[in-house]
């Protein structure tokens, strides 16, 4: 009987929802969250009635001992947790064993790094011949990944001619300045105008080089006529070698990714292994006097060994550390 009982079709009965046009007032409460609800409420209310009777009954000229151990800040009392400070050298071993662990971290991710660049550097089409040097850029490569290139050693650094000439070329900007709306107005719609007319004559020009007069037409006919399998065949090769070349791209993407990835986080963990051993040094004997705090270079600073952890507003590469200078003692 049972199992027939369990077998028979039973009604699913579904919960009320909110009324369409009560829709505004948001979820239709249920008595199970108004339960929530009204328990959370009345324990607020029992532990704000509590305070007030202790409040009410506190005696002003109460003192114990303890009292004088204690302290408040802000009208807050503070209360140590009994941790209790590490020694000196305890602390400075600790220290010299992060490090260690960063360096060995970082000479892995060096390993990597060198990997990666001799990929890159078999690479036939990395870059096309002659693209750094004058008019025509890398067509294939945008900025950032050559950047990346730079940084990591396998194209030669940017000359700081071309670099000013960039930055000149990117500031230079044409600003006309005109008293009223109308006259704005009357600027923006002659240069639309002199633009327009520009782009006129060069596709005029393109079609006149692009003119068919029709003496050859009969000999293309008869030769897409007379399309061999050779025909086929060359066209099967060049798809094939167009979708070789995009794999290769693909790959190469894929490579100065993760190679831009690898070299900030050798950028990080150099920086934390500079710190550790600054921090050590200051934990030394002997007095020291600090120089120069951390400073922010020019546009010309470089990523070198004495730059200091990047700020988290500023860029990496704009920062170099502090200086401290130790006073010279006799060793006996």
């Amino acid at each position: 009987m049972s199992s027939l009982k369990n077998s028979l079709h039973r009604r699913t009965h579904k919960e009320r929802s909110q009324l369409s046009h009560r829709t505004r007032l948001g979820f239709l409460e249920k008595h199970k969250d108004y339960v929530l609800r009204a328990r959370d409420y009345h324990s607020k209310q029992d532990r704000i009635n509590l305070l007030r009777e202790k409040a009410a009954t506190r005696n002003k000229d109460e003192f114990y001992f303890s009292m004088t151990k204690e302290k408040t800040e802000g009208g807050v009392h503070v209360k140590d947790r009994g941790n209790q400070a590490l020694p000196v050298d305890i602390v400075k071993v600790l220290k010299t064993q992060d490090e260690n662990y960063l360096r060995t971290m970082r000479a892995v991710g060096l390993k990597k790094i060198d990997k990666l660049k001799n990929q890159l550097t078999q690479l036939a089409d990395l870059l096309k011949p002659g693209a750094l040097e004058g008019d025509d850029a890398a067509e294939e490569l945008d900025d950032q990944e050559l950047e990346v290139l730079r940084e990591a050693g396998v194209l030669p650094p940017e000359p700081k001619k071309a670099r000013r000439k960039s930055r000149s070329s990117q500031k230079d900007k044409h600003v006309l300045f005109a008293e009223n709306e109308a006259e704005a107005r009357q600027y923006a719609t002659s240069s639309r105008t002199a633009s327009s007319s520009q782009e006129d004559d060069h596709m005029d020009a393109s079609n006149d080089q692009n003119v068919d007069l029709g003496w050859k037409v009969p000999e293309q006919v008869k030769r897409k006529r007379r399309k061999s399998k050779a025909g086929a065949d060359e066209g099967a090769a060049l798809d094939q070698a167009i979708e070789t070349a995009e794999e290769a791209k693909a790959h190469r993407t894929r490579l100065l990714k993760e190679l831009s990835a690898r070299l900030v986080r050798d950028r990080h963990l150099r920086y934390a292994e500079r710190e550790l051993e600054m921090q050590r040094a200051l934990m030394a004997k002997g007095a020291s006097r600090k120089i120069a705090g951390v400073e922010k270079l020019g546009d010309d600073g470089d990523d070198s060994e004495d730059e200091d952890r990047p700020s988290k507003k500023g860029d990496e590469k704009t920062w170099k550390p502090r200086v401290y200078k130790w006073r010279v003692e006799r060793k006996r």
